[in-house]
């Protein structure tokens, strides 16, 4: 079911607001899942991010708790990193009349929640990265419960996810390349290869760019390629540099990195298809063999470079 999600992160593919410090969003695949993961990421070990995720108790209020997993995942050898729960009144229809929401590390869940009907929705982040399809659940929340325990919810991969092991799909859906020329991922096995999944509508995509530049040029020469993919929200290399064109003076200061770039086609063949982007930013880090490692949300992420050193077999 689509919603709209005001934030300061994530942002749909191919549909955008111009606002600066928060996107609109419609979710289908996980994009308020990442939204909240890389907030989170930046709070988790303040007090005021434990407050929020087990707030106080009302007199009138439930306890309403529960656990994620995926046996999909599961599967896989993942668990369930971090937990997102979203209360919304059962009455309303879309987005509207969110109630309560949750994100905390771990597979457990709990909400606040006064007498009523509420529409669940489910979802997390896991290991390596991995992101979900959502789930959702209508409760009844009774007038003097005190606790309401819904149990386990069973969260299938998201199709970025179900890549994780299998080789990484080919950049067939190709409009156009800049500062490389054409290419192809099997032309660079032996090497590790970074996908960043952009958009020029995206500031924290551009925001990233820095310390994905450091981790590109640190280790090079050590093996690792880095291939920037816009998203099929313009029609040519041209549109895509009007649109950027104060991206540098504003995020990277005043230099263009010059990463090699190629610009999604879109549609059923399109690369994001492909990789089951829905979303960005989204990073995609395959291994010298072909294969889909894992996905990052954002560049600064420290796991991020050590994952890319481990993989090149160098010491941090």
């Amino acid at each position: 079911m689509a919603r709209q999600l005001y934030w300061l992160t994530c942002v749909r593919i191919g549909r955008f607001n111009r606002i600066t410090m928060s996107h609109s969003l419609t979710n289908t695949g996980g994009l308020r899942a990442l939204a909240l993961f890389v907030l989170s990421s930046l709070v988790a070990s303040s007090p005021a991010a434990a407050q929020s995720a087990r707030p106080a108790a009302k007199g009138d209020e439930c306890r309403v708790i529960g656990r994620l997993t995926s046996s999909e995942y599961r599967k896989m050898g993942g668990a369930i990193d971090r937990a997102i729960v979203y209360a919304y009144a059962a009455r309303t229809t879309g987005g509207g009349d969110r109630v309560a929401e949750f994100s905390g590390k771990g597979d457990k869940f709990e909400l606040r929640l006064p007498p009523g009907e509420y529409r669940l929705w489910f979802s997390g982040v896991g290991t390596r990265g991995a992101t979900f399809n959502q789930p959702e659940k209508t409760v009844a929340v009774e007038a003097g419960q005190r606790t309401l325990d819904v149990g386990s919810v069973d969260l299938p991969v998201s199709a970025t996810t179900q890549l994780y092991g299998k080789p990484a799909p080919e950049l067939d859906g190709a409009r156009a390349w800049k500062n490389t020329k054409p290419g192809t991922l099997k032309q660079l096995r032996g090497r590790v290869v970074v996908l960043d999944f952009f958009a020029h509508y995206c500031t924290i995509c551009h925001a990233h760019v820095p310390d994905l530049v450091r981790v590109a040029d640190r280790y090079a020469r050590q093996g690792l390629a880095v291939i920037a993919v816009h998203d099929p929200s313009v029609a040519s290399v041209e549109e895509m540099d009007e649109k950027m064109k104060d991206v540098p003076k504003k995020y990277w200061g005043g230099k263009d990195p010059l990463l090699p770039t190629v610009l999604d086609a879109g549609g059923d063949d399109g690369i994001c298809k492909a990789y089951g982007i829905s979303g960005v930013p989204a990073m995609i880090l395959i291994d010298q063999k072909g294969r889909v490692v894992r996905r990052f949300h954002h560049a600064g992420d420290p796991e991020f470079e050590r994952e890319v050193a481990r993989l090149l077999g160098q010491r941090r």
